[in-house]
């Protein structure tokens, strides 16, 4: 495996197969995986019914270009627009997060005449463009992560959007900010004409025990960014827009054109991903495993004093922070040693499980851990 680019580090294992919250490599050796793969496949690997639809779907239309729409889209835009509250909105489909996540600031900063946007500052938006962390982008103003007192020295009318992602993976592993502390921020940036984007790239389609993350915190918001979960698995993203901003965009639109906005193979996945979730109740499950999975760590916290300093998360988003004299990395590949794929950072275990995930594999992650703490 040496025809590819190393942009991040690997672990040299040759996967041949996925299958429900499974991974096999190509020495037959079987891993849980509680990364759902990179936190796309929240109804598990190779859903039956997702590769059904695919089967079906690439015999009939996988890309159709610029002439045409599908009922695909259209259908699954009433589901997005069902399931984030935007009714009488409208919806684009793309291929990734990051683009969508551009795509909405864009959106934002045309509408409202504005260059900047707010985000948290422990939160991460996009690999590139206007939402990426870089010394270059001069446009992102952050705030301290649940630093009330630093709202009032921001300066809204400069402000296009409030970029909220709520619980982010990727840099402080899992934190979600105080519920009066992203509300008074919402309540400022709205008496201010911003928009409030709600990035939900990792933290939606049920990951926290609810449809989007942004729904724990009763709040109004503009633009909804789907991604990850949405295909779980395949290259699908999507903003969604409430009905204020769509007119605003009918009085004052722009193109955006993309090779494979709106194809009928991503929409057709992503409409049987909400299927299967409805259907399932895995919004549900995740609440309820969430409940069960943290009783458990905590479990492990109370027997392991002075060596785990904080279990938390939502539904089946979690992160085991290890107190500093503990090595947390070595912990993280002696789990994926035994089978036990997860993610770290910050000496923080990351865990975001599929969502149909078994009592009896989170509790081996619970006892595995339970033995490692002990060496």
């Amino acid at each position: 495996m040496k025809k590819i680019i190393p942009f991040y580090p690997s672990a040299e294992k040759v996967l041949v197969k996925s299958e429900g919250y499974y991974q096999y490599d190509s020495d037959g050796k079987q891993y849980i995986d509680f990364e759902s793969g990179v936190w796309c496949a929240n109804i598990g690997h190779s859903h039956k019914r997702i590769t059904e639809v695919i089967e079906r779907q690439t015999k009939l239309a996988i890309h159709h270009g610029y002439k045409f729409t599908n009922r695909f889209a259209e259908d699954l835009s009433e589901q997005l627009l069902r399931i984030t509250g935007l009714h009488n909105g409208s919806s684009v489909f793309l291929s990734s997060g990051s683009e969508a996540v551009n795509l909405a600031i864009s959106l934002a900063r045309h509408l409202t005449g504005r260059k900047k946007i707010l985000k948290i500052d422990n939160t991460y938006l996009s690999a590139y463009g206007w939402g990426q962390i870089s010394e270059e982008n001069e446009n992102i103003v952050n705030i301290r992560f649940n630093k009330t007192d630093d709202i009032s020295n921001i300066d809204f009318r400069d402000i296009s959007a409030f970029v909220l992602e709520t619980g982010g993976a990727s840099i402080d592993i899992v934190q979600f900010p105080e519920y009066e502390f992203v509300r008074k921020i919402v309540n400022l940036a709205k008496e201010n004409n911003c928009m409030i984007i709600a990035e939900e790239v990792t933290t939606g389609m049920g990951r926290t025990g609810k449809w989007y993350g942004y729904q724990h915190y009763n709040i109004p918001v503009d633009i909804v960014v789907s991604g990850k979960a949405l295909g779980n698995g395949f290259p699908i993203s999507a903003i969604t827009i409430s009905n204020d901003v769509l007119r605003q965009f009918e009085n004052k639109p722009f193109r955006y054109a993309q090779s494979h906005q709106n194809d009928p193979l991503g929409c057709a996945i992503a409409l049987e991903v909400i299927k299967v979730i409805e259907e399932e109740k895995l919004v549900e499950a995740s609440l309820n495993m969430g409940v069960y999975f943290k009783e458990q760590l905590e479990r492990i916290k109370q027997k392991h004093s002075g060596k785990i300093k904080d279990i938390r998360g939502k539904g089946l988003m979690m992160a085991i922070e290890l107190e500093m004299d503990i090595d947390g990395e070595n912990i993280h590949h002696r789990l994926f040693e035994n089978g036990i794929i997860t993610g770290y950072k910050n000496n923080s275990i990351r865990l975001l499980p599929p969502l149909n995930i078994s009592t009896t594999d989170l509790d081996t992650l619970v006892d595995r851990l339970d033995l490692l703490l002990v060496d």
